[in-house]
């Protein structure tokens, strides 16, 4: 049978890909491996390869369309097959329907089956994406099966409820059920009129205009100084959000309105550090260590020896991860992205800044893999090259620390002689989740990272 060529999942909280453009053209042969399209997610624009290799065919997707994940968007044909063994909705991509049974029914399930499945393969998965109950869903197959007709009827239906039943995404529902806002009550602007977090957002700010404020048992402050009026400014322009601003909108959000966060801060004395960079300087064929790197190779040391650092706060219970997983943060032209040095614990030096560098060079170039971006426990974000001293990063969920890095500046510092000396001093800021750690467990973190920071010897321990 054709093989089927879905719209990926590229991230954890992905429900929709929007197709930018087709690498090839329907009837090309085309290699396993090779690029078929490329697709924009929340976060950036990635290649989709050919699962199989044959001939393109059954292209659906077109340029701008943005379509559910597990939707078939092409099928690719091998020798002898054609555009007739195309599954219908109820045929597997790889398996051809039993003698005689209902082209709706499922792969090898008998055709006098009393008791069919409730719904066919493709309904399922396209609900699934959805997020729509099939209980939502009347069936119009055999013996009432629900097929992926009845699913898209369904989704056609207007947006908030159908039968009882709200269409949003789950963070929409937290944000609604913290806000009190009921969700039959917004209107969503997500894929088929499905409610988003900033549609509730939207709704809450609607209901707090349209109710008078009551009295206030509080005695009643000072005038606060009255805002300039702003209908007469012209506007030079309004910057529609990108999906990955959007959702850089939405995690930054929901970290700080989720998670509890501290920081503590500390100065680094960066002369034996700076000196490890410059006696590792890059020869020819060998990757450049920078102070990114070197970083991240602390960090990771650090996390090895307070792995209650290396964690995460889930249902209800604080979960510390056996692997050691750095990511770094890097600005790219849409937005910001953290591409993940894995068991950045177990790498030496050389190797984590070849890794740093390749990973950073692909998210620039926006050819990075999704796994560039996957399963990070800690994060580092280093601002120092574009001047800045010191500064808090907010966490990357669902990780529960994330360390700031200012620029290395030379300060007046005193010695251990009371004499006063030149010295170049970075200051770091560790934020953490409070739910996870407390603020001793943090400064012994950071005191670590500095320890090691100012002998480096002892990351050859």
């Amino acid at each position: 049978m054709p093989t089927a060529v879905f719209m990926p999942k590229f991230e954890m909280t992905q429900e929709t890909g929007t197709i930018v453009a087709w690498v090839k053209d329907e009837g090309e042969h085309v290699e396993k491996g090779e690029p078929l399209l490329e697709v924009e997610t929340d976060k950036a624009t990635q290649e989709v390869e050919s699962p199989a290799t044959g001939i393109l065919a059954a292209v659906t997707g077109e340029p701008g369309q943005v379509i559910p994940i597990a939707t078939p968007i092409a099928y690719i044909l091998k020798p002898g097959e054609s555009l007739d063994s195309i599954p219908t909705d109820g045929q597997s991509a790889t398996e051809s329907p039993s003698p005689g049974a209902d082209s709706e029914d499922g792969p090898g399930a008998p055709a006098d089956n009393d008791a069919p499945a409730r719904a066919t393969p493709v309904a399922t998965r396209l609900a699934e994406s959805h997020g729509l109950s099939l209980d939502c869903v009347a069936g119009s197959g055999p013996r009432g099966r629900i097929t992926r007709e009845d699913v898209e009827a369904a989704l056609t239906v207007g947006p908030g409820a159908r039968n009882g039943k709200v269409r949003a995404v789950p963070a929409a529902r937290r944000l609604a059920s913290e806000m009190g806002i009921d969700l039959r009550t917004v209107q969503g602007t997500g894929p088929e009129g499905r409610i988003q977090s900033a549609d509730v957002v939207a709704a809450a700010g609607a209901l707090q205009r349209d109710q008078e404020p009551g009295p206030s048992p509080y005695p009643a402050a000072a005038p606060a100084a009255t805002p300039a009026p702003t209908g007469d400014i012209p506007i030079r322009q309004v910057v529609p959000l990108t999906n990955m601003r959007r959702t850089i909108a939405e995690r930054m959000t929901a970290s700080v309105r989720e998670a509890p966060q501290f920081s503590v801060t500390v100065d680094v004395d960066m002369r034996r550090a700076l000196a490890v960079v410059e006696d590792l300087k890059a020869g020819e064929g060998e990757p450049k260590v920078t102070l990114t790197a070197l970083m991240v190779k602390v960090c990771a040391w650090a996390l090895r020896q307070h792995p209650e650092v290396n964690a995460s706060y889930r249902d209800d219970a604080v979960v510390e991860w056996d692997e050691v997983n750095v990511g770094v943060a890097t600005a790219i032209d849409q937005g910001l992205i953290v591409p993940v040095v894995r068991r950045a614990d177990e790498l030496g030096l050389r190797s984590i800044a070849a890794q740093v560098a390749e990973l950073t060079g692909r998210a620039r170039a926006g050819t990075f893999k999704r796994e560039d971006l996957l399963g990070g426990t800690f994060t580092v974000s280093n601002l120092g090259m574009f001047g800045i001293d010191r500064f808090t990063a907010i966490l990357n969920p669902p990780q529960a620390a994330i360390l700031a890095v200012g620029r290395v500046a030379k300060r007046a510092e005193v010695g251990e002689d009371d004499q006063v000396e030149i010295r170049p001093v970075a200051s770091l800021a560790l934020t953490a989740d409070h739910r996870v750690l407390d603020g001793a467990a943090a400064a012994r973190f950071l005191a670590t990272v500095q320890r090691a920071l100012q002998h480096p010897g002892l990351l050859l321990e």
